[in-house]
């Protein structure tokens, strides 16, 4: 290390010192990679990533050196005859910006520590730092500095961002066309972009082969097959929202605050970024939101008719209105009406308030990797600008998804799920007034077996069944352990989903469905690294046994039936969708919230669709309701993975604990019957709730409400489905 005095010199000349020769530090863009290793996003000020000269062939290295410095492996940072020779034709020509000479190095020494101006002292700098980085690293490392350092247009610096940039592969495998057609552009960045003037680009390309076989790094035929050849790119200048904007943009917000890195910096330090993600999942997740979303809002657009009350106050809330009255002094009339006259304003402004949107999140119940994530209805990475994340920042009311921890809770207490509720409306005071749930669609019935009442999704026995056999405190118990972390309120309209979640906490709750019974905590960042690969971050498995094995398979071949023969059942008869799968799904108060989530043994995956502006709904059960919403996206998105052979998804059976107990029931009389009759299902019990039901085979008697339940607290609002 140099002394004090060194370092202070060389600051003083305006040249580097030592310490900085001895550790350039140029801006690294951070990358952000799935676990299938496609990067998914840079992070960057400088797009430019550092990779050993090792991954950077031959041809890219020959065709620089042939190039720019044929002399590299032989001189000293300075090549003296050419030096000489250019410094007498600027001397003849009076140049005052000279021209020429510099080798590899100096360029090196010029764009890691100089200015580009081209003076006779700012030359002088140049030919002395050259001499020091000679000093300093060896001629393959000046090479790997220089590659990994220079700028390649389009945003691309270094090779690797280059290679990535115009064919979208990295160095390591660039053709020698390839290879000469990027060295083509160190000499104008801009005249000489294959993406932007390819005719330009060929010509430096095959005058770049020519002077490579004149130096005999290849030979004459192989540069004349070279030239010959077409350009063919794959142009993906980076951007700063890649693939999956929205959970790239978790990620930034995940990663950026110094707790996590300290004093790392995102867009200067180069880090790697292993997430969870899988490009494909995500790719078929993309393409089921987007082709459902473009038939769901034409449906929408045709009903939806604006009430002027509701379009007088949209206006109000509107920058433009608020500027008028507060800058430009109009009143109320006065603004609304100018407003209203300009009719392509009026017509974008509410054109934008009725776009559905989307969330869509799915995980591996195995370990919670988060596989695939849409947080709103832009897809397009050109299209994304930081919007509002529906997957994780939106807490909306999940209506009847939120069921399955209601019944999760009963099952876990013992009461069978052939368990029989009166399906008959009840009146509970609340507040003032009262409160009486009703069914969807409005029907009532007899005594109906709680796999039944969760299959068709009744309100009626949900919320007697929390009445008379449980309790809040029960059902909040339930919802948190399986992954619920939302504020939820102590009030029976819970076990209707009045509580607020965001679909990420949902999708993890129901992975525990998956996953017999443990829940893992979401995870999508799994390491981060530093430019010199060193972890700085890895993530710790975070999962807990949230219900009992035995009460989770009793609850998937409930949930199972959502879709065999209930709610869902649009999965089988008009998707075709035959693997092992359960799931609910979910339609809120006046169609504000459409969910379904549904779960194979392999993937979990949970879909809201609805609207930012929730006075804005949707405005017809037909097409509103979770069934027919968000359903379909779930079943495309699914059919896609489970189509696809490199996603190694097949079909599976989930577990069947062994204490389970399996028994024949008739379903006409509630009771154990011979396994060949008509009417006969396999009904499961946990091993307290087959000796519950051996003890009440008929249930006559009604069952008295639980004396810890407060039905004041009950809000007057209910969801419909």
């Amino acid at each position: 290390m140099a002394p004090p005095e060194a370092r202070a010199g060389g600051s003083i000349l305006g040249l580097p010192s030592l310490e900085e020769l001895e550790n350039p530090n140029p801006d690294l863009a951070s990358l952000v990679y799935s676990e299938d290793g496609v990067i998914l996003h840079k992070f960057f000020l400088k797009n430019r990533t550092f990779v050993p000269l090792r991954s950077i062939p031959m041809s890219v290295r020959n065709a620089l050196i042939a190039t720019e410095d044929v002399e590299f492996y032989n001189h000293w940072g300075v090549d003296m005859r050419r030096l000489v020779l250019a410094m007498g034709e600027n001397i003849v020509k009076g140049r005052t910006r000279w021209h020429g000479a510099s080798t590899i190095t100096q360029q090196l020494a010029k764009n890691l520590f100089l200015t580009q101006e081209r003076t006779v002292t700012r030359k002088m700098k140049e030919f002395v730092t050259a001499i020091e980085l000679e000093k300093t690293y060896t001629k393959d490392e000046i090479l790997a500095l220089y590659l990994n350092t220079v700028y390649f247009g389009s945003g691309a610096y270094g090779v690797e961002a280059a290679a990535r940039t115009y064919f979208a592969k990295p160095a390591s495998q660039l053709t020698l066309p390839e290879s000469a057609t990027l060295i083509a552009t160190l000499k104008n960045p801009t005249a000489y972009n294959p993406a932007k003037n390819p005719a330009g680009s060929i010509g430096r390309r095959n005058l770049i082969l020519s002077l490579m076989a004149k130096e005999k790094f290849i030979t004459p035929a192989r540069a004349a097959e070279a030239q010959k050849a077409k350009l063919v790119l794959h142009y993906t200048p980076a951007t700063h929202h890649g693939a999956a904007p929205y959970f790239t943009e978790y990620i930034r917000q995940t990663v950026k605050p110094a707790s996590m890195l300290g004093d790392v910096n995102l867009y200067r330090d180069g880090l790697s970024i292993q997430t969870t993600l899988d490009s494909r999942m995500q790719k078929y997740a993309e393409e089921a939101a987007s082709e459902h979303l473009s038939k769901l809002q034409a449906t929408f657009d045709r009903y939806w008719r604006w009430t002027e009350p509701l379009k007088n106050q949209i206006i109000r809330e509107s920058d433009r209105y608020r500027e008028m009255r507060e800058e430009d002094g109009l009143s109320d009339a006065r603004a609304m009406a100018k407003l209203k006259a300009d009719k392509a304003w009026l017509e974008g402004l509410l054109h934008d308030k009725t776009r559905i949107q989307v969330a869509l999140v799915a995980i591996d119940p195995s370990n919670g990797h988060v596989k695939a994530w849409v947080g709103g209805n832009q897809f397009s990475s050109d299209d994304y600008k930081y919007q509002f994340d529906h997957v994780w920042q939106a807490r909306r009311q999940p209506g009847s998804t939120f069921k399955p921890f209601v019944y999760t809770a009963a099952i876990d207490k013992g009461i069978p799920a052939n368990f029989q509720v009166l399906d008959q409306p009840l009146e509970l005071k609340s507040g003032g007034g009262v409160w009486s749930p009703r069914n969807s669609d409005g029907s009532s019935g007899g005594w109906t077996t709680l796999r039944s009442a969760i299959a068709r999704s009744l309100n009626q026995v949900t919320v007697r069944l929390a009445y008379e056999q449980l309790n809040t405190a029960d059902i909040i118990s339930y919802a948190r352990r399986m992954g619920i972390s939302s504020p939820i309120p102590s009030n029976l309209s819970i076990a209707l989903g009045t509580a607020e979640v965001s679909p990420l906490e949902l999708a993890g709750a129901f992975s525990t469905f998956a996953n017999n019974g443990v829940w893992n905590q979401p995870v999508s960042i799994l390491k981060v690294e530093d430019k010199n690969h060193h972890v700085i971050s890895e993530y710790v498995p975070n999962s807990r046994f949230a219900i009992d094995s035995t009460t989770n398979f009793v609850m998937v071949s409930m949930l199972k039936d959502v879709i065999n023969k209930g709610t869902g059942i649009a999965v089988r008869a008009r998707y075709g969708l035959e693997m092992e799968a359960g799931g609910k799904t979910g339609t809120t108060q006046s169609l504000r919230d459409a969910w379904f989530a549904g779960f194979t043994p392999q993937l979990v995956a949970v879909v809201w669709t609805g609207f930012d502006d929730e006075r804005i709904k949707f405005t017809s059960m037909e097409y509103g309701q979770g069934a027919r919403a968000s359903l379909p996206i779930w079943a495309g998105f699914m059919k896609r993975c489970y189509a696809d052979p490199t996603l190694g998804l097949e079909n599976r059976y989930f577990h069947i604990p062994e204490n389970v107990i399996a028994v024949p029931i008739s379903s006409r009389t509630n009771r154990p019957s011979d396994l060949f009759d008509s009417d006969v299902y396999i009904e499961y019990f946990t091993p307290k709730g087959f000796e519950y039901y051996q003890q009440h085979p008929d249930r006559e008697e009604h069952a008295q409400p639980d004396p810890s339940m407060d039905p004041r607290a009950i809000p007057a609002e209910q969801p419909s489905f």
